[in-house]
């Protein structure tokens, strides 16, 4: 009896070595990245480069499928442009801005004007290009209190989409050049000075009173926000309570929607980063065990072939989800390993 007994100790110490043995293992996203060439396929819409749509099986082009399947390739350095493919892409993008107005536009989906003009403008910019046409809407943005307006018009009871108004303009200005120190200056001075001391949010109401708790609705807003801030190397409002807040804010599953990694899981992922990275090693334990936890729950999705194809059927929700995991392999790339390190998008354009 004894004898069975130490078997069976021994069996289940075994058990558990092995299992801390994978915990500690790089995951990988091979299946994945196998899956990637066929899945981009299927939105094809046209035989050049950069001709896709939002939708698969539509015979036009749209702005939301070129650059949704440039951010994604790009990411995942698998494009190998020659200087006529690259102009090609340029084109391809190009063609979607009014020659009046300086806006993007041609299929919007869910999104504003000012997010498929900051989109198209930052692939563009990864492009080694800007837009055909100068942003003839900025005379509506050129002063101090237009900035403010713009921000106080903001609609902040619907943030989490509402704020891709003013981060949209403030993005396509900033990577055309037209937005200089005095603009992004006044920008600041009114973030900084509306965001909240308890979450690192802004939890304005349209009404311009504040909102009661802080939540998913709130981190999707500011987040289009902090992108601003980091590129610019503007520090962000109360770091620590930053992260405080998107802990708070993540799901049992280590996501921050449901269960299907998409454009939210980044917001998380990217908050919670950059503000620790601002602290000094505040709460250096939770950080890692939040990142590693979004970190497997999207690797493990993407890596299920019948999850992919089920459950990505437009061409924009996968993106957000692949730049999350940009985000972090950079921060520990020592947990993720793919065959070239995926690029961060959001270090060289501040937009997404």
């Amino acid at each position: 009896m004894k004898n069975i007994r130490l078997i069976t100790v021994i069996a289940v110490l075994a058990m558990l070595a092995a299992s801390a043995c994978r915990a500690g293992e790089a995951l990988n996203l091979d299946p994945f990245i196998e899956q990637v060439p066929g899945w981009v396929q299927q939105f094809r819409a046209g035989d050049g480069p950069g001709e896709y749509s939002y939708l698969p099986g539509q015979k036009r082009p749209d702005v939301y499928g070129a650059t949704d399947m440039f951010y994604l390739l790009y990411t995942l350095d698998m494009l190998d442009l020659g200087e006529a493919d690259r102009k090609a892409w340029i084109r391809a993008i190009g063609k979607f801005q009014n020659k009046n107005t300086g806006w993007f536009g041609g299929n919007m989906t869910m999104h504003s004007r000012e997010h498929a003009t900051a989109y198209a403008v930052g692939a563009m910019k990864l492009l080694g290009s800007k837009p055909r046409y100068p942003l003839a809407f900025k005379k509506f943005y050129d002063t101090r209190e237009k900035i403010f307006k713009m921000l106080e018009d903001t609609p902040w009871d619907a943030v989490w989409s509402g704020s891709h108004i003013p981060s949209g303009i403030a993005s396509a200005l900033i990577n055309t050049g037209e937005a200089g120190p005095d603009w992004t200056d006044a920008y600041f001075e009114w973030l900084d000075r509306e965001a909240d001391p308890g979450s690192g949010y802004w939890l304005r109401k349209n009404d311009g009173a504040q909102k009661d708790s802080a939540g998913t609705n709130e981190l999707g807003g500011a987040f289009h926000f902090y992108y601003i801030y980091t590129y610019l190397g503007h520090p962000l409002p109360f770091p620590e309570r930053i992260i405080d807040a998107t802990i708070n804010v993540q799901h049992d599953n280590c996501l921050y929607d449901a269960e299907v990694p998409y454009c939210i899981d980044l917001d998380g992922v990217f908050s919670i980063i950059e503000a620790y990275k601002q602290t000094g090693g505040y709460r250096t334990g939770d950080v890692r065990d939040s990142l590693e936890c979004t970190l497997d729950a999207i690797v493990t999705r993407l890596n299920d072939p019948d999850f992919l194809w089920n459950n990505y059927r437009d061409s924009h929700k996968l993106v957000g989800a692949v730049v999350a995991l940009a985000e972090l392999q950079a921060f520990m790339p020592e947990k993720l390993v793919t065959p070239k390190p995926l690029k961060r998008i959001l270090a060289l354009s501040p937009f997404i």
